[in-house]
């Protein structure tokens, strides 16, 4: 099984950041080096993105998870607290169903319980035959910035263009496998509303992909949950509002490291 590649820095309990779609675990330093003081931060590329390399062009959350797993076992940690991104938030509900003894709590940032719509299931379709046609820039170069709330462009066009330089190392295979990955993905609302220790859900009041009566959903179907929902904020909250999430996360760990 290919190793996944991580950066671990500072010592304490164990808090995994996982990256999202077309983002590497560059994304997260900042957040690193805020918390490290305090835990072990530990931030692994998923794999296929960044140093890690991709296991099959199947791939998908469960053995994203699987292997996440295995690669937390080899650094001999017992129990963690994970919070994801996007994407990330996806293979930490499968890491969570899977490896229940792992996790101590879990965070949810720009992210979704909720399995694919058919809509969404159309666009994902629609996005595999474009990347078959197009090289990775047609795709990411409209994509990233999209994902942004529009009327903050302006403000954050240096963060815009970090993230778009970050997606632009994404290997195309990736892009793809991890495409098909989240258009099948199970639906783990259900564990989300029973996970048994306190969650945390960081939203966007703008955001298009995971929206605003979504991400409600997930805060009302808690009792155990740091919830909260960003104004003039879309899918980047973490480009978009570092200051006030590093502040949620810290506030989060108090409470379940």
């Amino acid at each position: 099984m290919p190793t996944i590649k991580a950066s671990i820095k500072g010592k304490g309990f164990p808090v995994i950041l996982l990256h999202g779609f077309c983002e590497n675990k560059s994304m997260w330093y900042p957040y690193a080096k805020g918390l490290k003081e305090k835990y072990q931060i530990i931030c692994p590329d998923l794999p296929g993105f960044g140093e890690s390399p991709l296991s099959s062009k199947a791939i998908t959350l469960e053995a994203a998870a699987d292997e996440l797993a295995a690669f937390l076992l080899r650094i001999e940690v017992e129990k963690c607290v994970i919070i994801g991104h996007s994407l990330g938030g996806y293979v930490a509900l499968a890491l969570a169903e899977r490896h229940p003894l792992l996790v101590q709590g879990l965070g949810l940032f720009n992210s979704t319980a909720l399995a694919d719509d058919e809509e969404a299931k159309h666009r994902r379709n629609k996005s595999i035959l474009f990347l078959k046609k197009h090289p990775v820039p047609k795709f990411i170069e409209p994509f990233i910035p999209s994902l942004f709330y529009s009327k903050r462009k302006e403000e954050l066009k240096q963060e815009i263009a970090l993230a778009t330089a970050v997606g632009l190392q994404s290997p195309l295979e990736t892009i793809i496998a991890y495409t098909s990955a989240m258009k099948i993905r199970k639906d783990r609302f259900e564990l989300w509303k029973n996970l048994p220790f306190q969650t945390l859900f960081i939203g966007g009041a703008n955001d298009s992909r995971v929206p605003l009566e979504v991400a409600e959903r997930h805060i009302e179907a808690r009792t155990k949950v740091d919830g909260y929902i960003l104004p003039e904020t879309a899918h980047m909250a973490m480009h978009e509002r570092p200051t006030e999430t590093l502040q949620m996360i810290h506030d989060y760990l108090l409470k379940v490291c």
